[in-house]
């Protein structure tokens, strides 16, 4: 059982889980991250370039790749959430503009690709930032518009983080909002409007070590 921070408790996330399972693998749901967490297992297939060293910072679309361009920083922090972690690798994956996770050939079902995805891991100050567009909510499913992420490190086995959220979604449930009062460690983020154009938000991190309570795969 993973054990569920204060501001996000067990029938909620169920609730959330219960949407969001009809169109994607629960494996493919983001998981509390400040108090516990559930290893991965082997069901999720990563991307293919998932073990490769990358930069703090990564690029995940290209300049043509429709809908609203949006960079996301933050810092990782040890458990005792005040010393900045190096090293660790955080993973996101999301939907496009249309919410799909890959497109869509005519008569075909959508097979879940995870065609949006970055990795980076933190500088030596615990930064991270990665910049792609806001994703888009499932089509005709009341799921908040998210993206998926994990992190990892040395003694920190890979384990499902709260999914990004958004204030103003319509679809954000109460607790949601209210977890947008927790500052930069929400993971409903606040976003702000550069002079051009681009979206911002900022989301810090407190990572944790796993404990007799974490789940395997």
């Amino acid at each position: 059982m993973i054990k569920r921070t204060a501001n996000l408790d067990r029938r909620n996330f169920l609730q959330f889980a219960a949407r969001a399972s009809a169109v994607f693998p629960l494996a493919g749901l983001g998981v509390a991250a400040l108090s516990s967490c559930a290893r991965i297992g082997s069901s999720f297939a990563q991307p293919a370039d998932a073990s490769v060293p990358k930069s703090w910072k990564t690029t995940i679309v290209g300049p043509d790749e429709p809908g609203e361009p949006l960079t996301i920083s933050g810092t990782i922090y040890a458990p005792d959430g005040r010393t900045p972690l190096e090293g660790i690798t955080l993973l996101v994956y999301h939907t496009d503009a249309t919410g799909h996770y890959s497109p869509i050939a005519p008569g075909a079902r959508d097979n879940r690709n995870t065609r949006l995805h970055g990795v980076m891991q933190t500088n030596h100050e615990g930064r991270y930032e990665f910049r792609t567009i806001k994703p888009a909510p499932y089509p005709g499913r009341a799921v908040p518009a998210h993206i998926h992420t994990y992190v990892s490190g040395p003694g920190y086995p890979e384990y499902w983080i709260d999914s990004y959220l958004f204030e103003g979604d319509p679809f954000l449930t109460e607790v949601d909002r209210q977890n947008a009062n927790k500052g930069n460690l929400s993971s409903t983020l606040k976003l702000t409007r550069d002079g051009d154009g681009m979206l911002r938000g900022v989301r810090d991190i407190v990572i944790e070590r796993c404990s007799k309570n974490c789940t395997g795969g």
